[in-house]
């Protein structure tokens, strides 16, 4: 028996010892690492493993203040999808962080702006009741931001919304309403989703600076039917909550109702082939026409990475400007641009594209110098490849409209 003991007691004292060392090197783990992989662990694309992205990796500079505004025009800031859930909450609370913290770097630059746009890619809710997920046969990948993530969305800035996506019915209606709710409550103008069809149509309109600029959002993912108890479709209907549809009748009609009523019409697609630089059959097309309707700029969203930007007939279409915020591991999800855009009451005046990383799948980093080299020539390749004339300069993607 003490021989056994003899043996016993060392190995105890060693797995102590390991464990204790693990937890002092992982502060802030302790409390959430379990249930984070209980909450994704068939999920195994998005890991909450070390992200590649770190502060060590790059050199940044704070962002200059620049003075733009003027009372004939409005500056508008536009961002890609903003994900504040699942492994992003995840390595906010792992850093003892709140979720003001994934936009410190930016939110001084994008306060400059009059408007600031972003693709709000998850309800806002504290409901349970889901989708199937990801992990069973049939399901798909369900996301929400927790209620408290609205602070950090109101100190970045954000006035302006879309919420057209495949994402905002993932809680059902109750999901989307407690989005409404929680956006209204703070002010925060959005598009593209509502109690029903109109809702969902109807414009979002701000006023700044004497100019008046309206945003219409749609989504082309609308009519997809997803699993769950019960099923679910997002197309929202007469009586029905949800996203509008991607239909051209739908845009031409929405535009001609707003074009007298606002200097600047904004149009927000969810759309384009997920993972892909290129655009997808017909949507170069489609763009066009949207923009013979009537629209001042197209801003897209849902590849999760970067396409090119295209001028046509003087009019911006940013097919696709990549995550803003996302936990994706893909080194082409965790990096982006966000777009700097100044017009007059008839025009747009400049646009320049500022590029940024995603550190540690929490928070969004302006790049510079060597750092963001392959990211503007991405872009610029992407772009000219559309017929854009564009430049780089100042560690930025200057778009020419001459």
């Amino acid at each position: 028996m003490k021989k056994k003991l003899a043996f016993i007691i060392p190995v105890i004292i060693l797995i102590a010892s390991i464990s204790a060392i693990k937890l002092i090197n992982n502060p802030g783990l302790k409390d959430t690492a379990a249930s984070y992989t209980e909450s994704v662990r068939t999920v195994t694309t998005q890991s909450p493993d070390t992200p590649k992205q770190t502060a060590a990796n790059f050199q940044t500079v704070p962002l200059p203040e620049t003075s733009l505004k003027s009372d004939n025009t409005v500056r508008i800031m536009a961002t890609g999808d903003i994900l504040l859930g699942r492994g992003v909450k995840y390595w906010i609370k792992a850093q003892g962080k709140d979720y003001r913290y994934p936009f410190e770097k930016v939110a001084d630059y994008l306060k400059q702006g009059d408007i600031i746009f972003g693709n709000l890619e998850e309800s806002i809710t504290s409901s349970e009741h889901s989708l199937t997920g990801i992990e069973q046969k049939g399901g798909k990948y369900v996301f929400k931001n927790d209620v408290e993530s609205i602070d950090g969305i109101e100190f970045a800035g954000f006035n302006l919304l879309n919420i057209a996506n495949n994402h905002i019915l993932d809680y059902y209606e109750q999901g989307l309403f407690d989005t409404l709710d929680i956006l209204d409550k703070n002010g925060i103008a959005h598009a593209g989703a509502g109690r029903n069809i109109d809702e969902a149509r109807k414009p979002a309109i701000i006023e700044k600076n004497g100019i008046k600029v309206g945003l219409l959002s749609y989504t082309e993912m609308a009519e997809a039917t997803y699993n769950g108890n019960p099923p679910l479709c997002y197309l929202a209907g007469p009586g029905k909550a949800g996203v509008a549809p991607k239909k051209l009748e739908y845009i031409k009609e929405d535009i001609s109702k707003l074009r007298p009523l606002v200097d600047i019409v904004l149009v927000s697609l969810h759309w384009g082939v997920e993972y892909d630089p290129n655009l997808s059959p017909g949507q170069q097309e489609f763009a066009h026409e949207v923009i013979n309707a009537g629209a001042d700029m197209i801003i897209g969203h849902h590849p999760h990475q970067i396409k090119g930007i295209e001028i046509y007939n003087g009019k911006p279409i940013l097919y696709s400007l990549g995550n803003f915020i996302s936990d994706q591991n893909e080194s082409d999800n965790q990096e982006g641009f966000f777009i700097d855009a100044q017009f007059s009451t008839d025009k747009i005046i400049s646009l320049k594209a500022i590029p940024f990383k995603i550190v540690q799948k929490s928070q969004v980093v302006p790049v510079y110098g060597s750092d963001a080299r392959q990211l503007l020539d991405k872009l610029t390749g992407l772009s000219v490849r559309l017929g854009s004339k564009c430049s780089i300069s100042d560690d930025k993607v200057i778009f020419d409209f001459q």
